[in-house]
């Protein structure tokens, strides 16, 4: 019979001080509570999780340059487009969530409706600057542009459901 004191103690792979007795449930590995990412089946390490979301990320190095150029020029227009007509603000409140769609769907589209694991903060990252130069011209409906666009941009890939 053996006791408690016989059996060895067993560090978190990547915490080496802390002790642990929980193990990924896919690969064994010994993890501290930090590091532990509680899923349908059981508790796994990070490591295992992210491996198992690279599956369904299938995006190519050339996607993030067309989400990033598609999204940059698509803004540039819109955003050009609101500032001149910059008076009537308060169609950017229903131009821009419009916008932010086409924008996000067009990039979609046009990579061939590969996931990315970045791509949504591409895309966002795209309107923000095709905006920025406008800015200064009318200051309230490019900020509700920029609020409202980029979110229904990025919310196509981050919530979108194939």
């Amino acid at each position: 019979m053996t006791s408690v004191a016989d059996e060895s103690i067993e560090y978190c792979t990547v915490h080496p001080n802390i002790e642990t007795s929980l193990h990924c449930n896919r690969c064994g590995r010994p993890m501290c509570t930090r590091c532990a990412v509680r899923t349908p089946v059981g508790y796994r390490c990070r490591e295992c999780v992210r491996s198992q979301q690279d599956k369904f990320f299938n995006a190519q190095s050339l996607d993030y340059l067309i989400a990033a150029s598609v999204s940059l020029v698509m803004s540039l227009i819109i955003a050009g487009i609101l500032s001149v007509i910059g008076a009537f603000f308060l169609l950017s409140i229903f131009i821009a969530p419009a916008a932010g769609g086409l924008i996000g769907t067009s990039v979609w589209r046009l990579t061939g409706k590969r996931r990315g694991r970045y791509t949504a903060f591409v895309v966002g990252c795209g309107v923000v600057l095709g905006a920025l130069p406008f800015l200064l011209a009318n200051p309230i409906a490019i900020g509700i542009y920029l609020l409202l666009a980029t979110g229904a941009a990025a919310g196509q890939f981050r919530f979108r459901r194939i």
